[in-house]
């Protein structure tokens, strides 16, 4: 495809992949129906109460690597070998988790061989921080060491923000989008076409995970989506300059390090958040809980629709604030995202403690209240059939007995 103009191949990608998943997806729910293949609802974490297949994961997978790997140009683009290579590490590993389920520990591992597969041999990490706490350039070690923490914290926080009908999935696409429009904006059509095919996957899924939703991604469509952005987020931060005509849109190197937080801003900012509180309870950051913001939504009256697309919006908003503050030094311009988040967050976790404070209040209200026409009334040495002899004392709807004295 290299004679063919540039959009259109970055068309072929996102085309091609959405069909692919979208061709998938049913069959993928027969075979999981015929083999009872479903995920089974808890009472901890999980907000569905049906059993549903949860192997959408391998659509998305499979229009990943088969789109994007026709329509890159792999004399060119010679890391897309270890990128793909390290997709698969993740995909094999996760498929099993999903099937008969691994240990935590056996799937961290795999994370750290993909990203450092990714930092290592295909050479795409973060170089320089901008500034961001003290740090400019980062030396070769260190450089991979952040690079390697860094996308295995996003890998996990789009596991974690996996929780309700088509969340991870919207905000999947939003992030793939944006980062695919940049890359190409930049020059870089490999990691283009990378994002578009990733963007096409998802797309194929949502379209059976929007809720109800007839089938989940499961772990191993959320973390190859989690690895996959982290891995076109550094892309974009270290692709700036390479094409000067960049709509003027990204306006220096810090900026793109500004944006790329931006994008992955829902999932990383309620990871983070999450882990931080839990720790501060001496609670393990990888506990299960319904702390996140989906579920703080939920807790609103809010339906599973209403709260992607609320989040969806946000992450948009905070996108907008990116791009706005992206001139300024780079602690001023991350605070003032941080500032905008714990703002709404604030108004969030506000409504949700009046909004649980209104209902106490109505169940309590609801009760029966004691009837002040029923009195105290005393009879002395009633004899029922000889059974019961005695005082007998009647407060409200309580009968009580008292034995004669003798």
């Amino acid at each position: 495809m290299t004679n063919l103009p540039v959009y259109i191949v970055y068309c072929l990608s996102f085309l091609g992949a959405l069909a692919l998943s979208m061709f998938s997806i049913p069959r993928i729910i027969y075979v999981a129906k015929r083999k009872r293949l479903f995920d089974v609802p808890d009472n901890q974490r999980k907000i569905h109460s049906r059993i549903i297949p949860n192997l959408g994961g391998v659509a998305i997978f499979f229009g990943l690597i088969i789109t994007a790997s026709i329509t890159i140009n792999a004399e060119v683009f010679h890391k897309w070998n270890y990128i793909a290579a390290s997709v698969l590490i993740l995909f094999i590993t996760v498929i099993k988790d999903d099937l008969i389920s691994l240990p935590p520990l056996k799937k961290m591992i795999a994370q750290f061989a993909a990203a450092f597969i990714t930092a290592y041999f295909a050479d795409i990490r973060l170089t320089s921080l901008h500034g961001l706490a003290g740090i400019y350039e980062l030396s070769y070690w260190p450089s991979i060491g952040f690079t390697v923490v860094g996308c295995m914290f996003i890998t996990n926080a789009f596991n974690l923000i996996d929780g309700i009908d088509g969340l991870a999935g919207s905000i999947g696409v939003l992030c793939s989008g944006i980062l695919g429009i940049c890359l190409a904006f930049e020059g870089n059509i490999s990691g283009a076409c990378i994002a578009f095919s990733l963007m096409g996957g998802i797309a194929g899924f949502l379209r059976y995970n929007i809720a109800p939703a007839k089938i989940f991604m499961g772990d191993t469509g959320s973390l190859i989506i989690g690895f996959t952005l982290s891995v076109l987020s550094i892309l974009f931060t270290t692709s700036f300059g390479s094409n000067p005509t960049f709509l003027r849109m990204v306006h220096a190197p810090q900026s793109t390090l500004i944006i790329s937080l931006a994008v992955l801003f829902i999932p990383v900012f309620d990871t983070f958040r999450v882990f931080v509180t839990r720790l501060m309870k001496g609670h393990s950051p990888f506990s299960a809980d319904k702390t996140h913001l989906h579920h703080y939504l939920l807790d609103l009256g809010f339906t599973h629709t209403r709260t992607v697309a609320i989040l969806f919006i946000a992450n948009m908003l905070i996108i907008a604030v990116a791009l706005f503050v992206q001139d300024y030094n780079v602690n001023i311009a991350v605070a003032s995202l941080l500032f905008v988040a714990f703002g709404m967050f604030a108004m969030l976790f506000v409504m949700r403690r009046r909004f649980a404070a209104n209902v106490q209040h109505e169940q309590t209200s609801q009760l029966p209240a004691p009837n002040p026409a029923i009195k105290k009334e005393s009879a002395t040495h009633v004899n029922v059939n000889g059974a019961i002899q005695g005082p007998l004392t009647l407060n409200g709807n309580k009968l009580t007995v008292e034995e004669p004295v003798h």
